[in-house]
């Protein structure tokens, strides 16, 4: 019955679920009468109140891969991969015929049972650096500030 990972899903719902209500909420505020569609991890749209935390969790590439998807087989491409770097992580996705989606999922440590395209994840974006920490090569975010390297966007380091 995958009791834990059903409760894992159920504290990262109850924790995103009233942050996103509030987003959407205002949104639909400054678009009144508006019908307001957001996309969600598994590539599907849902209607603004019926969007959850648990289905926005990687909403943004799953996104990127419909987007993907339609504008490749507007050019006549059927099997693609998809390659979508950020400024602090990097996903990875495949497509060849039709969506790839997994309903079992670990996402930062966290174990999600929700669909979701089937999406590989990264922490090494645009934003990333490559350093020696005396030990061995890291490669990541700014250890200390959890930002993008200013190194790695072409600015000056502080």
């Amino acid at each position: 019955m995958k009791l834990v990972p059903r409760g894992d899903t159920t504290v990262v719902d109850a924790y995103l679920s009233p942050i996103l209500r509030r987003y959407v909420d205002q949104v639909a505020r400054l678009m009144p009468g508006v019908p307001l569609f957001f996309m969600q991890s598994s590539g599907g749209l849902t209607r603004a109140h019926h969007f959850q935390g648990k289905d926005a969790i990687l909403s943004g590439p799953a996104g990127g891969i419909v987007g993907m998807v339609r504008t490749a087989q507007a050019a006549g491409h059927a099997k693609l991969i998809g390659f979508d770097m950020g400024g602090t992580s990097t996903d990875v996705s495949h497509f060849a015929g039709e969506y790839e989606r997994a309903f079992d999922t670990e996402v930062g440590g966290v174990r999600v049972r929700a669909p979701m395209m089937s999406i590989h994840s990264i922490a090494a974006g645009g934003g990333s650096i490559i350093r020696f920490d005396g030990a061995r090569l890291r490669v990541g975010l700014n250890p200390r500030e959890q930002v993008p390297d200013p190194r790695a966007i072409g600015a000056k380091a502080r």
